[in-house]
């Protein structure tokens, strides 16, 4: 060891995050943020450059040893947290050979359908832990092969966004347990990429990266690669996980029903488990933790961050504007207002389906709805509305799991949402349950990443320190009066979106 911090980079769907952790006192020495763009060619299409990660990886990383004014020497490895379910076609030199597809692009819906024939519904659920869609990877490399055949038949492997930098690095063409098991491609069951998946589908499986746990070493920085970064040679590289698996660890989850929400573009909820669990109508879905040892089940919302901030830069311009002139927060504003609104929006419902939907519809055709609008709703309502929304569609994958694991008390919050206490108390009266502030927040899934990183370089002995690292600091008890008003509008929220569900699917295929 040459010393006591641990540098992690989360590669997120708006930006790098690094952050320097002291493994000594635990606690985040400093942290900074790159952000880069999201290209939508085609509606339901989403790519980002390759390289964008790389460059904000490299200003991160110089900018954080600035700032903090520690030696590179005193760096005792590099992990990493990455955006999961994207498809970068990658040569043998390491090279892109087109965008990566991120997780929420829809394009694949015709490869999807392809193999639900050749495979079904449940047999592939059964294999993979997963649910059949098109924004798993596993679709958008057919996609790939069937639309730019030039491009798969180049491609040496598909990496994820976290595995293209390990690749930057060190040479190395791998993946974790985590990132894999969202993939579409890998047997939950057997913890290995699925032979009879790739041969029915006729994918490579020599395309695919090897697989190993978060905590393993993936190499060391090379000397040229070091001086680009001004960093030393022989740092060594931990894989670490997939931004799932490292917010799991970062908001303190390790023990079997544990169960945090995290709230960022995207929106998940999790319970820990020592054994794949399979949902009978296939909502939910498994995913490996960073220890090796334990999974998790999940129900993934698509656009939960993602449509606060659409309202923030399409609706609510001038509260952004405003935030801009005096160096506030929009969010913060937003807050204020949507505070001022009695709960349930004075009956104004949004759907927050504006990229399709995985849990628990899992439904690419589903769409933003605003339901109820009346002249004397105005914009305060709108903000409210979406709040409530997001969180209704978060309540519907809660009851899900406690059918499945029994009842859960508590559930941790994490992610740039859960820095709103309106919204982490929208969350408690909605949910009925306890919400649960760890010390960790929108740094949680980079003390993920840490923790791997500690444990790869024999800093921490084992999972076991997440309970020690990651501690609560704020606790939000629900307002039964509350809960029960909202109870009746959660009923027709559910209602509202099955009976659209038809005019969904129609819309979606009307030829424009």
């Amino acid at each position: 060891m040459t010393g006591p911090y641990i540098l992690t980079h989360d590669i997120g769907t708006t930006g790098d995050k690094a952050v320097l952790f002291d493994v000594e006192k635990e606690e985040i020495v400093s942290a900074m943020y790159f952000e880069y763009f999201t290209f939508y060619p085609k509606p339901g299409w989403a790519e980002q450059n390759p390289q964008d990660w790389w460059n904000a990886f490299k200003e991160t990383t110089k900018q954080i040893l600035k700032i903090s004014k520690i030696r590179p020497g005193d760096i005792s490895a590099i992990s990493f947290s990455g955006q999961m379910m994207g498809c970068m076609p990658v040569d043998k030199q390491g090279k892109p050979l087109t965008s990566s597809i991120i997780w929420m692009d829809q394009r694949s819906i015709k490869e999807s359908e392809l193999i639900e024939q050749k495979i079904g519904e449940e047999k592939f659920y059964k294999i993979t832990g997963n649910r059949n869609s098109p924004t798993y990877p596993i679709a958008k490399i057919l996609w790939l092969k069937n639309n730019m055949p030039q491009i798969y038949e180049k491609a040496y492997k598909f990496l994820q966004s976290k595995d293209f930098i390990i690749c930057k690095l060190t040479g190395q063409f791998l993946t974790d347990f985590s990132d894999a098991s969202l993939t579409g491609m890998f047997d939950v069951n057997k913890r290995q990429w699925s032979h009879f998946l790739l041969e029915t589908l006729n994918i490579d499986s020599e395309k695919l990266p090897d697989i190993y746990p978060s905590t393993h070493v993936a190499g060391e920085i090379s000397g040229e690669v070091a001086k680009e970064l001004n960093l030393n040679k022989g740092i060594p590289v931990v894989v670490g996980g997939g931004d799932g698996a490292c917010a799991t660890a970062g908001a303190g989850v390790i023990e079997v029903r544990e169960t945090y929400n995290y709230i960022g573009a995207s929106s998940w909820i999790a319970t820990c488990t020592e054994t794949p669990l399979f949902d009978p109508d296939m909502r939910t879905f498994n995913m490996w933790h960073l220890d090796k040892n334990k999974l998790l089940i999940i129900g993934t919302m698509q656009a939960a961050g993602a449509s606060y901030r659409w309202l923030r830069d399409e609706i609510c311009k001038l509260e952004k504007i405003c935030a801009e002139n005096t160096g506030g927060n929009a969010y913060s504003i937003l807050d204020s207002k949507a505070a001022k609104v009695p709960p349930g929006a004075e009956k104004l419902i949004f759907l927050p389906y504006l990229m399709g939907e995985r849990a628990p519809w899992w439904n690419p055709y589903a769409r933003g709805v605003f339901f109820g609008l009346s002249l004397s709703h105005g914009r305060d309502h709108l903000i409210r509305a979406v709040l409530e929304g997001v969180t209704f569609n978060l309540k519907i994958i809660v009851d899900i799991l406690e059918e499945l694991v029994g009842k859960i008390e508590d559930i941790r919050v994490i992610g740039g949402g859960a820095r709103s206490k309106l919204w982490r108390q929208i969350l408690a009266d909605i949910f009925g349950k306890n919400i649960l502030v760890p010390r960790f927040l929108e740094e949680a899934t980079a003390v993920g990443a840490a923790i791997a990183g500690g444990i790869g370089v024999k800093i921490f002995r084992d999972f076991s320190v997440i309970h020690e690292i990651v501690r609560t600091v704020e606790k939000h008890v629900p307002n039964q009066e509350t809960h029960k008003k909202y109870k009746l509008l959660y009923e027709f929220f559910k209602k509202l979106y099955l009976t659209l569900v038809p005019l969904y699917k129609e819309l979606g295929r009307i030829e424009m």
